[in-house]
């Protein structure tokens, strides 16, 4: 109530309009925009405890999401695979929005991806403020993911040889001057 007497109200809009056809809408949202929506048969999602398959009409679930590849799956259809940086996703109703960075995989430059790393990495070390370092570190933890996940090898490590070279001196025997 407020102090004159009239009753305070909240409108939140109408609740999103959720799947009745056995699919679960997915949305792939990140801070800025939304990178997609669209309806699927199941969703794998990279959680922290362990990857996680959302189905239609399951219970509801709260999921903290690591950094890794999340994949849509369409009966009939090739699997969509995105890679997504650490975030959440409330799955409700057939509802599975996941707010987190994201990116289809098959859009992906990993040399552009390497080359963003190492920038990073650069700018982690001018950086005074601990909120503006936890940004950097959880974009280059999302970075290390999408190279490790698609094998990435810099094309200098690629052609040298992985041979060991035998030390020129043993170090478990010593001389002993007389």
């Amino acid at each position: 109530m407020l102090d004159n007497g009239d009753t305070a109200s909240i409108s939140l809009g109408e609740p999103e309009k959720a799947p009745t056809n056995g699919k679960i809408k997915v949305r792939l949202i990140c801070p800025l925009y939304e990178v997609f929506e669209m309806e699927a048969d199941s969703v794998l999602l990279p959680g922290a405890e362990g990857d996680i398959l959302i189905l239609p009409e399951r219970a509801p679930i709260f999921v903290y999401l690591k950094a890794g590849r999340m994949i849509i799956y369409n009966q009939g259809q090739k699997p969509i695979s995105y890679f997504v940086s650490a975030g959440v996703s409330e799955v409700r109703r057939n509802l599975c929005p996941v707010l987190a960075w994201g990116v289809r995989e098959d859009k992906v430059n990993p040399e552009k991806i390497a080359v963003q790393l190492a920038e990073s990495e650069v700018a982690l070390g001018a950086l005074k403020s601990d909120m503006a370092k936890r940004e950097i570190i959880s974009r280059i933890d999302f970075f290390k993911t999408i190279l490790r996940l698609m094998d990435y090898q810099p094309a200098e490590t690629v052609d040298k040889p992985k041979s060991r070279k035998k030390p020129s001196f043993n170090p478990y025997q010593l001389k002993v001057d007389k």
